[in-house]
């Protein structure tokens, strides 16, 4: 005798008792998808070509239970989208009610988000956090519990954004009826399906794919290049897993080699990549898809097959193996029928691959300096984007872009051309090789706030400013180029092109200090001072040479020497207006050939 089916299928309130068909889709990594026939004169108004009553179906909640027995009812919750009336050759109408599950919620549009030091767990809630869990209950169970450096949701609706981790991280991500699923869950039922009973159809394949892979990564803040290679081989597994996987390594002989889709920091955290990718790519060379009428078999659910093989005179009875199903199909026809086709990978995958993501094209993107003190010295900043969104981190320390920067045998640091963006600062944030997940500064902006350009003549002048004032400007313009270098107080180098000269001015004091200082002039070194001028030599000599004449001019001149002082000339002329006095402590002598004493009015006094 033929169990009768178990069917409920309720648009909120309103029940659906007779339908033509109802078709459920489900698979990892997608929305689920159903369609409901029914008649139209099960809403009301029969022959009527109107959804006046059924367009209230718009946006409600269709609920679905289906099974042979009351205790294993396969559950399905979605969310109506669509609603069609068909009419053809004068019949009653047939009402066509579609939509998907309630993961759509979280499919509005495009979205950003910045997360700074947060696992997958974490992120993943952040992300959803907005969303009703009446109308969505998201089950997060990431394999991987680090933290991640950071991480960048960008133009991606909050789905296109979770799948996409689920992809790089390699972290099952499905709806199972009632549940979105962030991560294998803890526990999975188990069923168990008969081929020749209520398994019809059975194909099982095996198949030949490259899994041996080399990734690499570059880590600035060591400045060291990491790299990890997958090992090819099967850990565990059925005996045709691990034949699969030798053949897939002889086909595929070479090991590609790409750079590493995710940031990571280590070679450790690169080896934990490259083995989920690894096992993911494994994960697909055994498959089966399979056609029956068990209506246990559920999404993400395992299935255990079975089969009877005949030996001699007897049948015995053969596991083919478990698995896990990946995508399945439900299909109830008008009479209450039964029947699904699903497929699945060896139930031991951990991992999953997804072949079909949205990887985003990133462009460049303003944001502001929140920090610049870059704890490791390596002249990084921490900005914020532009961006208003639901999460919105500062992110991590960024590289910044400078038209040289190096090391020499002479300079081991900060050869080059070292500028630090200061906070509050707008900048301008690049992606390396286009991937969203290494972002770095390509430069500054000026913007309404803090930029003047008013005292520009045909763009003449070009200036550096720091933020205590120091200040170089060149200045292009015609008839008057010069170079001026300046500080807050006042100090100043003026580069006149024009009078081809060059001032130097200071408030105080100007200091030369050299081991040998050579001042040499073509024409003429004038040296004024307001009140004094002052030459002292420490040791040995002071000298003053001229081709022609040494003038000294002031009020009153004196000349000391400490020991001994001597003139020499071919003519001494020492002449007073009013008088003269030479004095000696002891002796005094004047000596020549001859010696004349001259005074006025014939006199002379002699002591």
């Amino acid at each position: 005798m033929e169990n009768k089916l178990i069917t409920e299928i309720n648009i909120e309130d309103k029940q659906i008792s007779h339908f033509a068909s109802f078709t459920l889709e489900q698979q990892f990594n997608t929305h689920h998808y159903f369609e409901l026939k029914f008649n139209h004169d099960e809403n009301g108004a029969p022959g009527m070509v109107t959804l006046e009553k059924s367009r209230e179906f718009i946006g409600k909640s269709l609920s679905a239970s289906f099974g042979y027995a009351i205790d294993k009812l396969q559950t399905f919750t979605g969310i109506v989208t669509k609603v069609e009336l068909a009419q053809t050759h004068g019949y009653h109408g047939i009402l066509v009610v579609s939509g998907y599950s309630p993961g759509i919620l979280i499919d509005r549009g495009p979205d950003l988000g910045s997360y700074l030091g947060k696992n997958l767990n974490a992120i993943v809630t952040l992300a959803t956090k907005d969303t009703p869990a009446n109308d969505l209950k998201i089950v997060v169970n990431a394999a991987r519990k680090s933290p991640i450096d950071y991480v960048i949701q960008y133009r991606e609706s909050d789905f296109e954004f979770l799948n996409r981790l689920s992809a790089e991280y390699h972290e099952w991500f499905f709806y199972d009826g009632e549940n979105l699923n962030f991560g294998k869950p803890d526990e999975q039922e188990e069923i168990s399906l008969f081929y020749g009973r209520n398994l019809h159809t059975l194909q099982y394949a095996m198949e030949v794919a490259p899994i041996k892979n080399n990734r690499f990564a570059y880590n600035p803040r060591k400045n060291e290049m990491l790299q990890s290679e997958s090992k090819g081989a099967a850990d565990q597994g059925s005996d045709d897993l691990i034949h699969a996987v030798n053949a897939s390594n002889t086909v595929y002989s070479k090991t590609f080699n790409q750079p590493s889709l995710i940031r990571v920091d280590s070679n450790s955290e690169l080896k934990d990549h490259v083995e989920n990718e690894e096992k993911a790519s494994i994960s697909n060379l055994l498959r089966i898809s399979a056609a029956g009428d068990n209506p246990e078999v559920g999404i993400g659910k395992i299935a255990e097959i079975t089969m009877s093989i005949r030996e001699v005179l007897d049948f015995v009875t053969d596991s083919l193996g478990k698995f896990l199903i990946t995508r399945v199909v439900h299909t109830i026809d008008g009479t209450g029928r039964y029947k699904n086709n699903f497929e699945g990978v060896v139930s031991t995958t951990e991992r999953l691959p997804v072949k079909h993501y949205v990887k985003p094209s990133p462009d460049m993107q303003l944001a502001d300096v929140q920090d610049n003190a870059d704890p490791q010295g390596q002249g990084r900043i921490k900005v914020k984007f532009k961006w208003k969104c639901l999460t919105n981190d500062t992110t991590e320390w960024l590289r910044v872009v400078t038209p040289d920067a190096g090391s020499s045998d002479a300079v081991s640091k900060n050869r080059g051309f070292v500028f630090i963006p200061e906070k509050g600062d707008q900048v301008l944030v690049a992606f390396e090789e286009g991937n969203v997940a290494r972002p770095i500064v390509i430069g500054s902006v000026y913007h309404q706030n803090n930029a003047d350009s008013n005292p520009q003549v045909d763009n003449h002048l070009k200036s550096i400013f720091t933020k205590s004032g120091h200040h170089i400007e060149f200045n292009d313009q015609d008839g008057g180029t010069s170079l001026t270098v300046k500080d807050p107080s006042g100090n100043t180098i003026l580069l006149d092109t024009k009078e081809s000269s060059i001032l130097i001015t200071a408030p105080e004091t100007i200091t030369l200090r050299s081991k040998n200082i050579v001042m040499e002039a073509s024409e003429t070194i004038t040296a004024t001072a307001g009140t004094n001028i002052t030459y002292h030599a420490k040791e040995g000599f002071f000298k003053q040479t001229a081709k022609t004449d040494i003038e000294l001019r002031a009020e009153n001149i004196r000349e000391v020497a400490t020991n001994a002082y001597e003139s020499y000339a071919k003519n001494v002329s020492v002449s007073a207006d009013v008088e003269f006095s030479a004095t000696a402590g002891s002796t005094a002598v004047v000596k020549s050939p001859l010696t004349e004493i001259e005074g006025s009015q014939n006199k002379l006094q002699l002591p």
